[in-house]
């Protein structure tokens, strides 16, 4: 059962409640997975100017922030709250889909935030 966290979206929460409750996986899936999206986006930038490029930048960076944390022997309460912020950013069709709107990103900046605020990470938030 997920933890009550400050600051998403109460349209995120299902979302992020079913991402969390998954089976954990590993790190190096997490990362991989990021990095194929941020890529898939960065090649979209540049024909998508409804794509904010810096925004999907600092997303990565905290997303990134975040999973530096599972290297240090996280508990499975902080690895499945930043799987669930990992995996709330890698998927196109959450509550905005990221590249549709020119706010497509804002809910995965949101809520990859109040995961980094939660864990006391607020040093990832920059650009969010």
């Amino acid at each position: 059962m997920p933890a009550t966290i400050p600051g998403i979206p109460h349209e995120s929460q299902a979302l992020f409640d079913r991402l969390h409750d998954a089976a954990p996986a590993s790190l190096a899936e997490l990362r991989s997975e990021l990095r194929a999206y941020v890529g898939r986006l960065g090649s979209a930038a540049t024909a998508n100017e409804m794509l904010d490029a810096t925004l999907c930048e600092a997303i990565s960076r905290c997303c990134e922030g975040l999973l530096d944390m599972l290297e240090k022997d996280a508990d499975e309460a902080t690895h499945r709250l930043v799987q669930a912020a990992v995996r709330y950013f890698v998927i196109e069709e959450d509550i905005e889909p990221d590249r549709e709107t020119l706010w497509g990103l804002d809910d995965d900046a949101v809520v990859c935030g109040a995961v980094a605020s939660h864990l006391g990470r607020d040093d990832l938030m920059d650009g969010l």
